[in-house]
């Protein structure tokens, strides 16, 4: 068959089909829209790690979960939500995808009976008590009024703290807390180290609070969890493990420590 006898059984409709076949072909990224899963966060100012400001969510989180989409082919759309709804939204009635930050020993009571998955470690973090300096060195004794943030456990501090000894005054904000601490309404805070010097830099009150290493603190890892989605949990592991300089270079952009 000539070329001319071709082009008349192509009709304008089949012409068409076959060139949406190519396109397909060569994009396959068309063939279906990106998965769209949601990550529960904290509406917290919480730097460098993730903040909820100006309604949108940012920090280190936010660059490496969005690093993690482009390449795995998905969308992360970011929830942010007060800490103790997080909890409930995630664990309960379970409407979340993904829940970071997160740990094993975070409200093990809450997470008894599910299978609730936890990627390999992101950031350490260290969270313990704050001081104004000339408060240091006073001990458990001198804390007669411990701020926290509303839905934190002061009680994963190791040596723990018996909630008999002191009393609990939460804050909605770690500025808030910082605030209370600052004008001494309360004696001492349990926050994050990090996020809490970020913040007090932002302040201008580099120094004004410090932690006390006498008193209890702890340490560990953040991790991003999961119950509904262990094969995209299985691709952040591995992006975790192959990208290593990728997120060495976020995590000094963010001013977070790199092992």
């Amino acid at each position: 068959m000539g070329n001319s006898a071709l082009t008349r059984l192509l009709t304008p409709t089949l012409i068409i089909a076959a060139l949406l076949g190519v396109f397909l072909l060569c994009c396959p990224g068309a063939r279906a829209e990106r998965v769209r899963l949601t990550v529960g966060v904290e509406s917290l100012d919480y730097p460098p790690y993730g903040s909820y400001r100006n309604g949108d969510y940012e920090g280190f989180a936010r660059d490496l979960l969005d690093s993690f989409a482009a390449e795995a082919g998905v969308e992360l759309v970011f929830v942010p939500l007060p800490v103790k709804r997080l909890y409930q939204e995630f664990l309960e009635t379970r409407t979340l995808d993904f829940k970071f930050p997160d740990a094993e020993e975070w409200h093990p009571s809450k997470r008894a009976g599910l299978n609730v998955l936890y990627s390999d470690p992101v950031c350490t973090y260290t969270d313990g008590i704050l001081v104004r300096p000339d408060r240091l060195g006073r001990g458990v004794e001198g804390i007669s009024v411990l701020g926290i943030i509303a839905g934190f456990k002061p009680w994963l501090l190791k040596p723990r703290l018996s909630p008999k000894e002191l009393t609990v005054s939460e804050n909605a904000s770690i500025s808030g807390l910082l605030g209370k601490a600052l004008r001494g309404r309360v004696d001492a805070i349990y926050v994050n180290q990090e996020a809490a010097q970020h913040l007090l830099d932002e302040m201008g009150m580099h120094g004004g609070l410090v932690l006390d290493p006498d008193l209890p603190h702890t340490t560990g890892d953040y991790r991003l969890s999961t119950i509904k989605h262990p094969a995209v949990m299985c691709r952040f592991n591995d992006f975790l493990r192959s990208r290593t300089p990728l997120i060495d270079s976020l995590k000094r952009k963010h001013g977070l420590p790199v092992r």
